[in-house]
């Protein structure tokens, strides 16, 4: 069986590409590096190919940020085993790296799933997590959940601009028609010598007759109503809010504020006017899961 990747993530043809997207790799590519090197000092017959592990990893880490985590443990080797050309040497080493890739990732489904990939496995698992820990130079980075959902994030970005340009023609549309329902509205045509009164509209010819005289009116027995005001209407008809975030992907937190800005007015005064504390305390009511203040500022400083 082999596991598409698509349309959780694109694969990368080279550590170059991989390091480009995301800078966190190196750290991880070295130290497949430096494991070789291990191998090959104690005549141990195991190739790694750094670029297609990587990939594996990389799938299995969004599958985890996107889907709801099974608790099962065969479900995650099945899909390293695919992703991987069905060597089990190599799908080894793809969970040794994601094991390492989750403990240095902040957030509860990442603890939750490194410590179901942990459970009773053999000693050489162990003993292979253990020596690929020691090979990574930077034991104490961590990274977000949405360090790793760049490809995710894209096509989300790309489905809201979507949207909002959808929006936007369908305000457009609206304006049109009600500029074209006044347009239409009955008119009260006068003959001058005063021998008939009847009610039109302007899509009839009346200019048959050179004595009428068109007067817009309202029927006597029908009270005026007041028209709408242009700029009220508008301000409803952009209250628009984005899709609510998943928990912990605070790239999309920030696309759904600037959004929601972009198109709600009342949001966009709350939000300049109230301190990011304060702004996370409502964000959290929206969504229905903690925003931590401090991701989602480290978020917003990253992307100014």
């Amino acid at each position: 069986m082999h596991v598409d990747h698509e349309p959780y993530y694109h694969d990368r043809l080279t550590t170059w590409d991989l390091c480009h997207d995301f800078p966190e790799d190196e750290m991880y590519i070295d130290g497949l590096h430096a494991m070789q090197c291990h191998f090959y000092s104690h005549n141990v017959p195991v190739e790694i190919p750094v670029v297609r592990v990587m990939n594996a990893a990389h799938f299995l880490l969004a599958y985890v940020f996107q889907t709801t985590c099974s608790g099962n443990q065969s479900e995650y080797d099945v899909l390293a085993y695919g992703s991987v050309g069905h060597d089990k040497k190599v799908m080894l080493l793809t969970l040794i790296v994601l094991v390492a890739m989750l403990k240095r990732t902040e957030g509860f489904r990442a603890r939750m799933c490194r410590n179901m990939l942990l459970e009773d496995r053999c000693e050489d698992f162990y003993d292979g997590v253990t020596l690929y820990d020691q090979f990574l130079c930077s034991e104490e980075k961590h990274f977000a959940e949405e360090d790793f959902l760049l490809d995710t994030h894209n096509q989300i970005a790309e489905q809201q601009e979507e949207i909002a340009r959808l929006i936007s023609e369908n305000l457009q549309l609206k304006r049109n028609i009600t500029t074209m329902e006044k347009e239409s509205r009955p008119q009260t045509v006068i003959n001058v010598a005063g021998n008939y009164i009847a009610e039109m509209t302007i899509n009839n010819d009346i200019h048959d007759n050179p004595n009428s005289i068109i007067y817009t009116t309202t029927p006597a027995d029908e009270p005026k109503k007041e028209q709408a005001k242009p700029e009220s209407y508008s301000k409803k008809e952009q209250a628009y809010i984005p899709t609510i975030p998943r928990e912990g992907d605070y790239n999309a937190v920030r696309e759904y504020i600037a959004l929601r800005k972009k198109y709600d007015d009342d949001f966009r005064v709350y939000w300049e006017g109230h301190t990011l504390k304060q702004n996370c305390s409502y964000l959290t009511k929206e969504f229905g899961w903690l925003v931590d203040e401090h991701s989602l500022g480290a978020n917003l400083n990253r992307h100014r």
